[in-house]
């Protein structure tokens, strides 16, 4: 299965089968490597994209020539020029920036898998990804996408976005995409959900992205009162002392949300004494 179909980074709607395009299998063919994959055969970059292999032959070489892919021997690597793209990506790339070393000690202080995560449509991206067993790093990866009712994170961007009501019809409408039997399975098992998350500004789950793990999330803010990410952390469905983890997570939040506004204050050259009430 390619990386792609394996986290949910198509529509539920669409085809497994590479779009005709260009464009569209070439990002297939980068799309092919994940954490565990930094160097690809030419083979494997066939069968994992699905792209034909004398179009992923002549693709290869064009993205080598653009700097996108790299090449080392018999094999292929995500070359410089995609990470130099994604530090142009506005606030996700500030929010990586200042959260990075915030999830550096939250890791370190709670052992746990720690995600910095924002809403794309109905599933959960995630931005960053610091620790965590080989079985939490085989669901989620940095640029992958989840199903949001699934995730910690992901119902709390679902319970806190302004358009809350479309994206549950719309989840609706995709016969509520599930990672294992624990996953949410109705409407009305959702919105009360929802109810609570909005009320505690917190959200959980138990097993139902992955069996054995269980995992909670909080919001990052704007200088405002808008959820723009979420932080989480994930650990065994054994681990005990859950109050204390929260804990550590609420003020991790704090701290991101703290020096992503004044960082993005800097950047627009609004001071603090500008900043409205």
């Amino acid at each position: 299965m390619s990386v792609l179909a394996h986290s949910f980074d198509l529509d539920e709607d669409s085809s497994l089968t590479p779009p005709n395009s260009v464009l569209g299998k070439a990002f297939s063919i980068l799309s092919a490597f994940d954490g565990d994959s930094d160097s690809l055969r030419l083979v494997d970059l066939c069968e994992r994209s699905g792209v034909p292999k004398p179009s992923v032959y002549r693709l290869a070489q064009e993205l080598v020539a653009l700097g996108l892919l790299e090449r080392v021997g018999h094999e292929y690597r995500i070359g410089f020029s995609v990470f130099a793209l994604s530090q142009r990506a506005g606030s996700t790339s500030l929010l990586r920036r200042v959260g990075r070393p915030v999830l550096v000690d939250l890791v370190a202080s709670t052992r746990g898998t720690a995600h910095l995560a924002i809403r794309e449509g109905t599933h959960t991206c995630y931005l960053e990804k610091l620790g965590g067993t080989r079985s939490v790093h085989s669901l989620s990866r940095v640029g992958g996408r989840l199903p949001l009712t699934c995730t910690a994170s992901g119902k709390l961007l679902l319970a806190m976005a302004s358009d809350s009501n479309r994206l549950l019809e719309q989840l609706v409408e995709s016969d509520f995409p599930r990672l294992t039997a624990q996953s949410a399975r109705t409407m009305q098992a959702v919105r009360r959900e929802m109810v609570s998350i909005r009320t505690q500004r917190l959200a959980t789950e138990r097993e139902e992205a992955l069996v054995g793990y269980k995992s909670f999330a909080v919001p990052i803010y704007d200088s405002g009162d808008n959820a723009i990410a979420a932080l989480s952390l994930t650990v065994p469905v054994d681990h005990t002392g859950d109050a204390a983890l929260i804990n550590a997570l609420r003020l991790a939040s704090h701290a991101i949300t703290r020096q992503h506004t004044r960082a993005a204050m800097h950047t627009s050259g609004v001071s603090a004494t500008q900043r409205p009430a």
